[in-house]
């Protein structure tokens, strides 16, 4: 698999070159969404240039998997990403009788907020997507800190 690079915004990433991107800008908050061609997985990286505490958007986010998944299992994570702690939760649920899994990641750099969440179905993307999020998660890091 091919990859492509992202490197705008103040922030750089790999991701497949076969997978659609999207850049929103909503005033300090942008997000930049990469999906896969099946549209199972994907990405959202949001940059906040306000700063939010990132356990607020990872704790929002939860709780919107929560309400529209009830079944949804979620584990802690504390993981390290550009040199920033960066906490969230890895997280697995069914949806349409396919078994799903994500991580949901947040953390603060002195420039901005940066949250992560990625999600794919184990069922019919299986490792190769996850594979694909888990190096874009890797690759993730600030260009004008």
């Amino acid at each position: 698999m091919t990859s492509a690079q992202f490197d705008d915004l103040g922030i750089r990433f790999e991701y497949p070159a076969e997978w659609e991107l999207e850049v929103t800008e909503d005033g300090p908050r942008v997000t930049v969404s990469v999906q896969s061609n099946t549209g199972l997985a994907f990405a959202l990286v949001t940059i906040d240039s306000d700063r939010p505490e990132p356990v607020e958007l990872v704790d929002e986010a939860l709780a919107a998997l929560r309400e529209e998944y009830p079944t949804l299992f979620d584990q802690p994570a504390l993981e390290e990403i550009d040199g920033h702690k960066a906490a969230g939760y890895d997280v697995e649920f069914m949806s349409l009788d396919l078994n799903n899994s994500g991580v949901i990641r947040g953390w603060q750099t002195p420039r901005r907020t940066i949250f992560l969440l990625a999600q794919w179905s184990d069922d019919l993307e299986g490792e190769e997507a996850e594979l694909s999020l888990i190096a874009l998660r890797r690759s993730l890091e600030e260009t004008d800190a």
